[in-house]
């Protein structure tokens, strides 16, 4: 292959390789999310369904990176709230933020998310 004279051009048969990867990434992420039945539940908890995509947070602020059942990244945030006191003092409240990644970003998250999933998907393969 040889590279292009002009370096804009180069430049945008790199964007478009990074684009590309970026779509077929995440249609993997996808279909092994769809190959997970059931989901797992996250941290044990029964009303959360999704795999912590590890070395995934960029910002200490911010939340951890999950892949959930549809196969999309999101950035989870756990809240404690006060609760009804006559019943629990403290209430946990959980949100689902979509992750908004260019496609250089999401490259190395879909990748650990596939790596995460591939795993789970191996754990259960094996004879027990």
């Amino acid at each position: 292959m040889s590279l292009p004279a002009d370096p804009l051009t180069a430049q945008a048969y790199a964007d478009s390789l990074v684009q590309r990867t970026a779509q077929e990434l995440a249609r993997l992420v996808k279909e092994l999310a769809s190959a997970l039945d059931p989901f797992p539940a996250f941290l044990g908890m029964a009303t959360l369904q999704a795999i912590e995509v590890e070395g995934g947070r960029r910002d200490p602020e911010q939340g951890c990176i999950v892949v959930c059942p549809d196969g999309e990244l999101y950035e989870l945030v756990l809240r404690l709230v006060p609760g009804p006191v006559d019943v629990m003092p403290i209430d946990q409240v959980e949100e689902f933020k979509p992750l908004d990644l260019p496609p250089a970003d999401y490259i190395p998250l879909a990748y650990r998310a596939i790596q995460a999933l591939a795993t789970e998907l191996a754990r259960r393969r094996l004879p027990r």
